[in-house]
């Protein structure tokens, strides 16, 4: 060193005090020489300098930071929330889309239903048809034939109605008996009883068969009809229409009939006896003009029904 009247440390050049001790170097042997063994101010234990504290200008620094920070995430909380809202908007709207659409398909389901439910209920003309086939028998007369039908059944005999010109020859001739055939059977019938005004002849068999229901009211014009019985003498044939009118205490209809139909039943779709097929009209270009007498003025004539 330069003996200048001041001393300084030859490692790092710090002034050395009056015992030759630095201050850097030699803290460890100062601190054993202070009262309280502490670490001289400015010096920390490992010999390095300790961090000024923070000025105001860095804890303003430090607040604003904080209060930025703290704005984002209020910021994103408060669009988390909005975004929450939205989509619990969105799932509502969706809840109630589908809440309508199951309410369509309800209805839809339900008029479906309506609709089977009406077509199941209409009667199978088939089945209609197969029934009152079994109340029908051909009647079997000298040079002719008719249909007829079985209108009531008991204590071992049944009554059938025809017309009265199917057996007309048979009566006049003093002659009662009859053949009514049906497919597999062939019985013997009597002729009861006549109407010669209203077309209409009686007769019975002593034996069970099935009758056909009466129906209780008038038919309607529109109405869909069956008629069963032999044209031709063709047994079992059953030819369908609508009633076309009703005039002059007749049933118009329009289902075909032929020569051998006459006495047969005209029958409605609950497989009710309606009418008697009588006749129909003959004329260049006519069709569909067949005529019955209705079941009603043969309960009040000829038979008890």
């Amino acid at each position: 060193m330069i003996d200048d009247g001041r001393r300084f440390c030859t490692q790092c050049g710090s002034p050395v005090d009056d015992s030759g001790r630095c201050p850097v170097h030699d803290a460890g042997d100062a601190a054993a020489l202070t009262p309280t063994g502490l670490t001289p101010t400015g010096l920390t234990p490992a010999g390095r300098r300790r961090r000024p504290p923070p000025t105001a200008l860095a804890k303003g620094l430090a607040a604003l930071v904080a209060l930025g920070l703290i704005a984002q995430l209020v910021s994103l909380t408060s669009q988390q929330r909005r975004d929450a809202r939205r989509t619990r908007a969105a799932l509502a709207r969706l809840e109630q889309q589908m809440e309508a659409q199951a309410a369509a398909a309800n209805g839809v389901s339900r008029r479906v239903g309506e609709i089977e439910a009406k077509l199941a209920a209409q009667p199978d003309p088939a089945a209609v048809a197969k029934t009152a086939s079994a109340s029908v028998f051909t009647v079997e007369v000298r040079g002719g034939l008719g249909s007829s039908f079985v209108i009531s059944s008991g204590n071992g005999s049944s009554s059938l109605i025809t017309n009265f010109h199917v057996v007309e020859r048979e009566w006049e001739a003093g002659r009662r008996t009859v053949r009514l055939r049906q497919e597999g059977k062939d019985v013997e019938g009597t002729i009861d009883r006549v109407n010669e005004a209203n077309d209409i002849a009686v007769l019975t068999v002593a034996e069970s068969l099935p009758a056909l229901p009466k129906a209780t009211s008038n038919p309607s014009v529109g109405d869909a009809v069956l008629v069963l019985g032999a044209p031709l003498g063709l047994g079992g044939s059953v030819t369908n229409g609508i009633v076309s009118a009703l005039r002059n205490g007749q049933i118009q209809f329009s289902a075909p009939i032929a020569p051998g139909n006459s006495g047969g039943p005209l029958v409605n779709l609950r497989g009710e006896v309606i009418g008697v097929t009588k006749s129909k009209l003959v004329a260049e270009g006519a069709e569909g003009l067949s005529f019955a007498i209705p079941i009603s003025l043969v309960c009040t004539t000829v038979a008890a029904c």
